[in-house]
């Protein structure tokens, strides 16, 4: 791991300074919002509990009033006492005003959906869905208080026999019991809140404490039915054990009446508040999530943190410009290293001051002008040894090919007449003037074209078949700068291995490539249709193009290796040729160059 220079350590120092007791603080900051939450949390738990609570107790009392108007209507108790001091007239009339009575005032509480009354004495008459005779069903085994009751003794009243709240209570006169009172609500009228989600967050239970005979033990049993069961999932066994220990545990003796406990489960924790109701001794839980103020300090720490790594981004960087301004003489050496680095050695800092930067300044501008004449040395020596190696190779493809010129025009002017010879020499001619401008390393790739439909001129002369130059070349393509003398050798491999063996009419193309249009550089491409090159031939030309050791050409005429050697020196090792074969197929051979030419 590379060790931190001098101005990235004074960074760092600044930054962790202000960074640290920044960060104890958001960390501080964090902790207190969430506890804000929490409170909050239990809080709104308490609260809907107690909303809740409201609901039962108003219920209860509705319950209650309906009683009292019963058992305070002293001609209806007295008329259940005593129906044999009534006449058939009088106990009709007496039934009918009673039955309409009770029927108005449940008008007035629609909640409570079943009144019924019922009378210990046979010669009262049955009025139906009020009146009714206690032999119908068996009140005395009913507590005073039934969840999940129905009313099944009402035959084919259906629309009477929800699951319902019912409390059955006992009807005296005189400390003389003479019937019972059956009042009944809807269990989602009565519990309302079991049917209502608020939330995925927040849920509502209620439970009844019932004593178990067998284990003397009390235990809670939640209030369900078939809609209860299908809107709240019931608590999981292990809360509902969490729960249960809570609700039992005696504090100075006695039960609590009400407590807040924190279940917690694989979901995550659950606040929680509960109450006991005595009257109808069933416990409200209502439980919220935690999940709930999960996500809410999620996005607030989030955002905390966000914010804390911008600041210290922000910060970072303001430090990191406050010190490179008291450190901008050292930054500046550095950058002309740099430059000098990237191959500009026209790179000078400017000296100033008067200390140790100034002398280091003044000694890396001596360095660089050292460099520079060194260097423009080396390039001397280099050209000198590159135009000698020139002069040489040329020297070499002028003489091969002037003897095949030669021998072309003779054979010429033994067949046909006059006119050809002329053409012919004028040809040569042009052939003759490319070759011996050998102070020349570059052409245009439009010379080194018009060089190569000369020669295959030529070509055509001295053989009976046809062969075809077809190039395919932009405009803008033919100003590019190439070496001299690259294509032409790539036009005679292809006549002496791919065509002059075959002895019949063939095609030659010419022709630019370009990977990307913002490539730096472009294929030449020479292609022919020979009989192609063989894989294993293939590996080994590209094996002996790959060697970069410098190699002289003793056949006299320019060859593959000489090609390349000649494109290392003129555009850089990255240029290397390609060669593209299939047996029976032809062969393609594609030289790169840059877009924009080498140096000439």
């Amino acid at each position: 791991m590379r060790a931190m220079n001098f101005s990235q350590k004074l960074v760092f120092a600044y930054t962790c300074i202000v960074v640290i007791p920044l960060f104890i603080l958001v960390i501080t900051a964090m902790g207190l919002i969430r506890n804000s939450r929490v409170e909050e949390l239990e809080a709104n738990s308490e609260g809907l509990l107690q909303e809740n609570l409201e609901i039962v107790n108003k219920n209860i009392e509705s319950f209650n009033l309906f009683e009292k108007l019963i058992k305070s209507n002293d001609r209806l108790t007295l008329f259940f006492a005593m129906p044999e001091r009534s006449d058939e007239e009088e106990i009709i009339e007496t039934m009918i005003s009673e039955t309409t009575m009770l029927e108005r005032t449940l008008e007035t509480v629609p909640n409570i959906y079943g009144l019924r009354v019922f009378s210990d004495s046979p010669l009262i008459p049955e009025r139906w869905p009020i009146f009714m005779n206690s032999t119908r069903t068996n009140l005395e085994n009913l507590n005073r208080w039934e969840f999940g009751y129905t009313a099944d003794y009402l035959g084919n009243l259906g629309s009477l026999k929800y699951e319902s709240v019912c409390s059955t209570r006992r009807l005296e006169k005189n400390r003389r019991e003479i019937g019972y009172i059956q009042i009944a609500m809807k269990t989602s009228d009565f519990f309302p809140f079991l049917f209502k989600k608020i939330n995925e967050f927040n849920n509502d239970y209620a439970f009844r404490e019932v004593l178990n005979e067998q284990t003397n033990q009390m235990e809670l049993i939640p209030i369900t039915n078939e809609i209860i069961e299908r809107v709240n999932e019931p608590l999981s066994e292990k809360l509902f054990e969490d729960f249960y220990e809570e609700v039992f545990r005696r504090k100075h003796g006695e039960l609590s009446p009400y407590g807040r406990v924190i279940l917690k489960n694989t979901n995550g924790v659950c606040y929680s508040s509960w109450i006991r109701i005595p009257d109808i001794n069933i416990i409200l839980l209502h439980t919220c999530s935690s999940e709930e103020i999960q996500k809410s300090l999620f996005l607030i720490q989030s955002g905390i943190l966000i914010g804390l790594f911008i600041t210290i981004f922000l910060l970072y960087f303001l430090i990191r410009y406050l010190t490179s301004r008291l450190m901008a003489r050292v930054y500046k050496l550095i950058g002309g290293m740099k430059q000098v680095q990237n191959g500009n050695l026209e790179a000078l800092v400017e000296v100033t001051g008067q200390d140790e930067v100034t002398e280091a300044q003044q000694t890396f501008n001596k360095m660089t002008e050292q460099l520079r004449s060194q260097i423009e040395e080396i390039k001397k020596e280099q050209q000198l040894i590159a135009d000698t190696e020139m002069k040489a190779m040329q020297n070499q493809i002028n003489a091969h090919f002037l003897y095949n010129a030669l021998e072309t025009i003779k054979m010429q002017a033994v067949i046909a007449g006059e006119t050809d010879v002329e053409e012919s020499i004028n040809v040569l001619g042009k052939l003759m003037h490319y070759c011996l401008r050998w102070r020349v390393h570059s052409v245009t790739l439009e010379e080194e074209l018009d060089y190569i439909r000369s020669y295959i001129y030529l070509l055509n002369i001295r053989n009976d078949y046809v062969i075809s130059l077809k190039t395919e070349i932009s405009d803008e393509c033919k100003k590019i700068i190439i070496p001299k003398m690259s294509l032409q050798p790539l036009v005679e491999n292809a006549f002496f291995y791919a065509i002059e063996p075959l002895g019949k009419d063939a095609v030659i193309r010419v022709y630019t490539e370009c990977d990307d249009p913002e490539s730096d550089r472009i294929w030449l491409c020479v292609r022919d249709y020979g009989k192609g090159i063989s894989k294993e031939k293939q590996e080994e030309l590209m094996t002996y193009l790959a060697d970069d050791t410098y190699e002289r050409d003793s056949t006299g005429s320019i060859g593959l290796k000489n090609i390349q050697q000649r494109l290392t020196v003129f555009c850089g090792k990255d240029y290397r040729l390609v060669i593209e074969s299939k047996e029976g197929e032809g062969t393609l051979i594609k030289i790169p160059v840059p877009r924009q030419g080498g140096a000439q």
